[in-house]
């Protein structure tokens, strides 16, 4: 059963659907009474026929209205419409654990707080004579106030055996189908999550308050690690583990793990029951005092201390980084040593707040990354891997992309203000190798040429490192709308790999210099790195590599992977660099990280956030300033929503259920947003309540991506920017007529690529922006008829906004500067040079379009900004990779 917004239950209107589970649909409702939102859960109308089902409903009622604790979801109201049950219960506002854990392992003090919190409310529930019995990351919330334990609708009464004969109905099986967190429903099946089920639960036996002791050790160790304590690729296998085997140390998958913190884990997940922790209460005391530092023993490092100064651990890893950074670790069988492959983490520099791909130097002896600091002040640091310090090369400041090595690791050469220069690392000085307009992307040879893009993807061009003027390598076929991107050199210094992309998607081609000769490798690869015999490249999420011989330019045998999960950046660029040594850096996780909505004033003082913390893009403010709307993505769903958020209330409204939408735009008057999404097998723009109280409605369907922009103020045009295929120069513009024919009119169509674009609130004017002059600038042309064009910024722009009078136009500098310029409304009008107002609080690894929204009197400014330390995470070393990959 699926309630339609607006639906009643009682005195609780239905707003909009927050998900659902075995026992359960739960949605986003009014209290009609009491004037707030709350969560309303829903028996499931193919298990309401079942006096069982609807007993065991009931039952969750009696369960949570017992329970009074911080970190338990608090229960309002038990209520029934109809043949309808439903709860009524606190509406928790954050993210699932399990959300939480998609992008990697959680930082050792939220391990600790969290894993506390949790083994608290566990402890309060027991002590009710409650086991909760489904405790997994799914049924964890984090919030602004710690985590809320969720979901006892698996919770029994404590006390007495539960007999084979009396199993419940829901269980989790890994591999064959459902999610790890999804329930099969079937009789005659144990209750609970396979991954986190305790032995005697799977075995049918007596379960009490240490089988949720066991759960919380299996939660603990993920929420560490980012892997499950036990795996299997079927539900009898990981039966199998859980009954046999022990999970994997802990330090070997996240070698900062304390050691006390391990214990700790070991003791939750002992397979008889006897010989855990006894009770939950002891369990969140011990975590407590891990995390306020105390060890007894010696055995683990004070927390407290290890955050508040890194060179206090520093010395704790000391002697094992040393012997790491000269790439071996003896270790002795008999008589005969043998040398293990190495792997370990490094953290960034202590000031970094963003950081991009690492790049390991080729003797293996040196990590370059660019780094932004706490004033958004980008740079390169060089750290020697037998090091614990990183060191900034002074001289690379607002450096943009990362940097790349030299053939001799003696250089970095680096782009910065539109061109390319190259720094020794040892002494610091700096020249400049050639102009270099959008440069992102470099590769240094063996024979001293340098190879790089040009960020739109028109070409691949080749200079000498010792300077002088570009000249193309490779050029794009903008016919078949095929940009070139990622240059890598292969071995000899003439030969190298790259990117084209075009309506099959990307393919890893060859080319040479001097030579238009090129030859297509493999398709639907990341860009790729030669090493150690292979390449290496990202495929489905995953860094595989593959034998390739580059002077037959032949691959041989199958793909294996290497690790698991890489990191990606914009446009899919995989975040991994390897040495000629074998030695292989990468990071594991999101780039983008987690994001804030911040409020700054005129000078570029804050002034306040708009919600939580979240993964946001396009922030939109309404006509009138009282509503934001603005996409949130869904780890859960892999997939971005649009929201809108009323700014007087500071509540928001999920608009999208589906699909992956973008660019909202409001109608004149407030009441509606214009997304895009692709639904159904073809892309649309749709147009939706912006209060998420009635069906939306489709306005056009298309084979290209579309991405509304605004819309005029007497509501007759709706401009949007269509893709004519999957490359940076492939977006045009168009004019969808709201109160008349649905054909699109062109707007602004040529071989360039133009979008992002701002109608002026008097409806004269188009803002937007556009690569021909090889970057992207900000132009304004006349509307809706093109008779009169300008461009306005004259060294790169992006995120156009209006003032509400029309007489000043923002935008973004390609050194994040926030510029104004004002308009004139003579005829034809004036533009004035642009002027700064203040250095944007936006990092540099956002690649959203629009992260801005401008008020109408042009005093605030609201931009989607990065949590501090959001995007730095740590940088994985490993040495001798392909010896590794052969262990797996």
């Amino acid at each position: 059963m699926t309630l339609a917004p607006g639906t009643r239950l009682g005195p609780y209107q239905i707003k909009a659907p927050l998900g659902a589970g075995g026992m359960g649909e739960v949605y986003r409702a009014r209290d009609t009474r009491l004037g707030r939102d709350v969560a309303v859960k829903v028996l499931p109308q193919h298990l309401s026929s079942s006096p069982e089902d609807r007993a065991r409903f009931k039952r969750e009622a009696k369960t949570i209205s017992s329970l009074n604790h911080p970190h338990i979801c608090v229960l309002h109201d038990v209520g029934q419409e109809g043949e309808t049950d439903y709860l009524v219960m606190e509406l928790v506002e954050g993210e699932t654990l399990a959300q939480g854990l998609a992008r990697g392992p959680l930082p050792t003090a939220d391990v600790l707080k969290f894993g506390a919190q949790i083994a608290d409310a566990l402890d309060r529930a027991h002590r009710a004579g409650v086991t909760h019995r489904d405790l997994k990351p799914g049924n964890v919330m984090l919030t602004k106030n710690g985590a809320k334990l969720m979901d006892f609708g698996l919770a029994r009464a404590s006390g007495p055996t539960v007999r084979a004969g009396e199993r419940d109905i829901t269980a989790t099986a890994p591999g064959g189908s459902p999610k790890p967190d999804e329930p099969i429903t079937a009789k005659g099946t144990v209750v609970g999550t396979f991954q986190y089920m305790a032995p005697e639960q799977l075995e049918g036996k007596a379960t009490d308050a240490r089988s949720d002791i066991w759960a919380l050790g299996c939660v603990l160790y993920e929420m560490a690690t980012g892997k499950r304590a036990f795996e299997g690729s079927t539900p009898a296998s990981l039966i199998s583990a859980i009954m046999r085997d022990q999970p994997r140390v802990m330090t070997a998958l996240a070698p900062l793990t304390p050691p006390a913190l391990e214990r700790v884990v070991i003791q939750c997940l002992a397979k008889d029951p006897d010989q855990r922790w006894q009770t939950a209460g002891d369990l969140s005391r011990e975590l407590q005092w891990i995390a306020e530092g105390g060890s007894q023993s010696g055995l683990a490092m004070p927390i407290a201390a290890w955050r508040n100064s890194r060179r206090a651990f520093a010395w704790s890893v000391a002697v094992v980084a040393t012997l790491l950074g000269v790439g071996l670790i003896v270790v002795t069988f008999g008589s005969k040593p043998r040398f293990v492959p190495a792997v370990f983490e490094i953290l960034p520099p202590r000031e970094a707040v963003l950081m991009e791909s690492p790049c390991i130097s080729p003797d293996s002896r040196f990590i370059a990354v660019n780094a932004a600091d706490s004033a958004d002040i980008r740079s390169i640091w060089v750290r020697k891997l037998n090091s614990l310090e990183w060191r900034r090369l002074s001289g690379t400041e607002n450096a943009f992309g990362p940097p790349f090595w030299s053939p001799d690791s003696r250089f970095l050469a680096f782009f910065c203000r539109g061109k390319v220069f190259k720094i020794n690392i040892t002494d610091g000085s700096r020249a400049k190798i050639c102009d270099a307009v959008g440069g992102s992307i470099g590769a240094w040879g063996s024979r001293g040429a340098i190879l790089f893009d040009t960020g739109n993807g028109d070409s691949i061009k080749s200079v000498s490192s010792a300077g002088g003027a570009p000249a193309a390598a490779i050029v794009a076929d903008r016919k078949k709308r095929r940009p070139v991107e990622w240059p890598q050199f292969l071995p000899d210094g003439r030969h190298f790999l790259y990117v084209a992309s075009g309506r099959g998607g990307s393919t890893l081609m060859a080319g040479c210099i001097g030579s238009k000769q090129t030859k297509p490798l493999e398709t639907g690869t990341s860009r790729a790195e030669y090493a150690s015999g292979h390449l290496l490249y990202e495929r489905d999420g995953a860094l595989v590599a593959r034998q390739f011989d580059p002077r037959t330019l032949k691959f041989h045998g199958a793909a294996f992977t290497v690790v698991d999960k890489i990191e990606t950046g914009v446009g899919g660029l995989a975040l991994f660099s390897a040495s000629k040594s074998g030695t292989l850096v990468y990071r594991a996780g999101e780039m983008s990280g987690p994001r804030r909505l911040v409020w700054t004033n005129r000078r570029g003082g804050r002034i306040g956030t708009v919600a939580g913390l979240g993964k946001y893009g396009e922030p939109t403010l309404s006509p009138d300033g009282t509503h934001l709307a603005f996409k949130l993505f869904d780890p859960s769903r892999n997939a971005w929503d649009i929201w809108t958020w009323d700014l007087a209330r500071d509540i928001g409204s999920r608009l999208t259920f589906s699909g992956d939408a973008m660019g909202p735009a409001w109608s004149p008057d407030g009441r509606r947003v214009v997304y895009g999404v692709l639904r159904d097998g073809a892309w649309q723009l749709r147009s939706a309540s912006a209060n998420a109280n009635s069906i939306d409605s489709l306005l056009l369907t298309s084979d290209q991506p579309m991405v509304p922009g605004s819309m005029t103020s007497d509501g007759r045009w709706l401009t949007y920017m269509t893709w004519s295929g999957p490359d940076l120069f492939g977006w045009d513009m168009y004019m969808l007529s709201m109160k008349g024919s649905s054909r699109p009119v062109p707007l602004v169509v040529s071989p360039y690529g133009e979008g992002s674009e701002a109608i002026s609130p008097d409806g004269k004017w188009v803002a937007y922006i556009s690569d021909e002059a090889g970057r992207f600038d900000i132009y304004v042309q006349s509307f809706p008829n093109p008779s009169s064009r300008w461009r306005i910024s004259s060294s790169g722009g992006l995120d156009a906004a209006w003032r509400g009078d029309s007489r000043e136009l923002y935008y973004v500098s390609s050194e994040n500067k926030l510029m104004a310029v004002t308009v004139s409304q003579d005829a034809p009008p004036h533009f004035s040079s642009a002027r700064v107002l203040f250095t944007t609080p936006m990092g540099v690894s956002v690649y959203d379009r629009n992260r801005c929204a401008v008020t109408r009197d042009g005093q605030k400014f609201l931009f989607v900004v990065p949590e501090r330390g959001g995007n730095v995470g740590v940088t994985t070393v490993v040495q001798d990779w392909l010896g590794k990959s052969k262990e797996r």
